[in-house]
């Protein structure tokens, strides 16, 4: 796996905010960003009205100006911006620092291009598509097929200020994980946890209970909440134990259980977070598509980034 960090561009609005996020997390981990812009058509016939070559340079005339704009738009960000606290101030120095751009025109459907750029990345983040119902249900879209298909960890980016370069200067808040002591959940844990040691903010382990081991039907129903409770606890208490040694010293994830969805119980504590993260679900193909599944959920209705990861 390399160090590098993928994003997709095509002009509109929700790729400019991943390229951002990319900038911004670029400047975190000290790495590289390649900027993919795919130009395939995915059918054997052409359908664009230039030849190869006019579409192939529009592409890359596209995307030097948008990469352009963003950084410059983040270093005027940076030293615009009032500096409220310590923290601010430090992130501010941060992203003025130069971040290296590697700008890609790949002649593959933008889907594609982004997986095969991105196949070893240390992670790809593509843009959201918009919240009307048909964009929702559109499973072929790019930033679902490269959540499910990627091997690395993918970042939907979203929410936030509108303008570039702003997200890096606001006042961090934690990152919140999602963990049911599946292997996707635990990758998913550690992965938090260095996201959250690297940022200098606090991680929320949330794990839902609303389907755990049932209960003798004897039980009274508060008994039951009591066991269903207990058990929560000690799912979370025991994933948490099973990757400690990977998780950067002296962090101490704040451990919440709650009894609803899993969906639910990461979104609503998304809303104050600035990341949710995410296993992928089972290694199935159809199974992920499905638009119940935990992590699709989250992509379509978080107001704030997620990750989806896998593990190795």
């Amino acid at each position: 796996m390399n160090d590098d960090i993928v994003v997709g561009v095509d002009g509109s609005a929700g790729s400019r905010v991943a390229l951002d996020w990319a900038l911004t997390e670029a400047r975190r981990h000290s790495c590289t960003v390649r900027a993919v812009i795919g130009i395939g058509s995915g059918t054997p016939e052409p359908i664009w009205p230039h030849s190869a070559d006019e579409v192939a340079e529009q592409a890359a005339h596209l995307l030097h100006r948008t990469v352009t704009e963003a950084i410059a738009a983040a270093a005027a960000a940076a030293t615009s911006t009032p500096v409220a606290t310590a923290r601010v101030a430090a992130a501010a120095t941060v992203a003025v620092a130069p971040v290296t751009v590697a700008e890609e025109v790949v002649d593959q459907p933008g889907a594609q291009a982004l997986l095969t750029v991105g196949h070893d990345a240390r992670m790809i983040v593509v843009g959201a598509r918009g919240r009307g119902l048909l964009h929702r249900l559109r499973v072929g879209a790019v930033s679902t097929s490269v959540a499910v298909h990627a091997p690395v960890p993918v970042v939907i980016a979203r929410g936030g200020n509108d303008q570039p370069g702003h997200g890096f200067l606001q006042q961090p808040r934690p990152v919140v994980v999602g963990v049911d002591g599946s292997p996707n959940s635990l990758a998913a844990l550690v992965w938090a946890a260095a996201e959250a040691d690297l940022r200098g903010v606090e991680l929320i382990a949330v794990h839902a209970w609303f389907a755990a081991l049932p209960v003798p039907f004897a039980a009274t129903p508060v008994e039951i909440t009591q066991v269903l409770g207990d058990q929560a606890s000690t799912v979370l208490d025991e994933a948490i134990a099973r990757v400690r040694d990977e998780l950067p010293a002296g962090l101490r994830p704040q451990r919440r259980t709650v009894p609803c969805s899993p969906s639910q119980a990461l979104l609503t504590a998304g809303k104050e977070c600035d990341l949710v993260v995410v296993g992928a679900r089972g290694h199935g193909g159809f199974a992920e598509l499905l638009l119940g599944s935990v992590s699709h959920q989250c992509m379509i209705h978080s107001a704030v980034p997620v990750a989806i990861i896998r593990s190795p």
